[in-house]
């Protein structure tokens, strides 16, 4: 504590460049005012990426303490939790949660997009569909090893299509990407 009679410095850390929680448990400062909630006896850590908690709620003034808060605004601030297994707790896609007309409507509509995508399917009239054969599938689902292409990615490219062939595994686990590659058989002759 001070001994001297100098006025108590009073100092804000954030507007002196200080990180946003940076000396709160620093006990080299004890004697300067902040102003900031976390001060006092036992200051608190606050979080820079959120305001004081409660500072806009009901009861932050003596009339509001005194009436109490009423039960229809408690039960309007409860948040439903779901529980980790409910298939509706996952994260909604932004532009079905903006047709949605509430959080459970949002849910539930991502919840049906997951369930009916099919994935990757063959189009057998797609001009530009890797899947064109209509083929997708029904070759044996072996796991596609190293892909090479006929000019090795040594000599010039004379084929004008992705062509490769399985050189078999090279060791060690399959990448993501390989993991990835789907057999498909050649498109049948017309």
């Amino acid at each position: 504590m001070r001994d001297d009679e100098y006025p108590t410095p009073v100092s804000d850390p954030e507007a002196e460049g200080l990180p946003d929680t940076a000396d709160d448990d620093s006990t080299a400062n004890d004697d300067v005012l902040t102003g900031r909630e976390a001060d006092g006896p036992e200051p608190a850590q606050l979080p820079g990426d959120r305001t004081p908690v409660a500072v806009d709620h009901f009861g932050t003034t003596a009339e509001e303490q005194l009436d109490g808060e009423s039960l229809d605004y408690k039960l309007q601030r409860e948040q439903y939790e779901r529980p980790a297994d409910d298939p509706l707790a996952g994260t909604v896609d932004p532009d079905i949660a903006a047709e949605a007309d509430s959080e459970e409507a949002a849910a539930q509509a991502q919840l049906d997009a997951d369930v009916i995508d099919p994935g990757p399917t063959s189009d057998p009239n797609s001009p530009v569909s890797v899947y064109d054969h209509g083929q997708l599938g029904t070759v044996a689902d072996h796991q596609v090893g190293r892909l090479v292409e006929p000019d090795e990615g040594a000599h010039t490219d004379t084929e004008t299509d992705n062509v490769a062939y399985d050189a078999g595994a090279a060791g060690g686990g399959a990448t993501a990407e390989e993991l990835a590659i789907h057999e498909t058989r050649p498109p049948e002759a017309h």
